[in-house]
């Protein structure tokens, strides 16, 4: 009799162990995956890999501030989160396509305000060295088609 109560018991502790590992496993593959942007290290990265052209009219102090407003612009379109909190969608995340004119006229229009003034194609580059910063650390998605 007390083979069975042994028996049922660890049938018992499987079936529930199952159950909590399966659910965790149910969520984890169906949440998006967080990315930590440092922001120092951004601006290194993309500082460090902008033509020398660029890198010869632009600081590191433009290319954080920048990064900054172009991070400001994607968090604005509901892209990014603010540091020390999480985007988390469950299941299929809305597409969100964002003009890269739109950012760059959304970043001139923030280093204006601070009084720093870059070319158009100069922000372009820096928002494109962004965004291969983004997906080398695998903060973005796949490009709109």
């Amino acid at each position: 009799m007390g083979w069975v109560f042994v028996g049922v018991a660890g049938v018992l502790v499987f079936v529930i162990a199952a159950l909590l590992v399966g659910s965790e496993t149910f969520r984890l593959g169906h949440e998006t995956p967080s990315a930590i942007l440092d922001v120092d290290e951004a601006v290194r990265a993309v500082g460090d890999r902008l033509p020398v052209e660029v890198q010869a009219r632009v600081s590191y102090a433009e290319v954080r501030r920048a990064i900054l407003a172009a991070l400001d612009h994607l968090a604005a379109n509901g892209l990014s989160a603010a540091p020390g909190r999480d985007v988390r969608v469950i299941g299929e995340r809305p597409e969100v396509v964002v003009a890269d004119d739109e950012t760059v006229a959304s970043v001139l229009g923030a280093l204006e305000q601070d009084g720093l003034e870059i070319s158009d194609s100069d922000a372009y580059v820096i928002i494109a060295g962004l965004l291969d910063h983004l997906g080398r650390i695998g903060a973005l998605g796949p490009p709109a088609e």
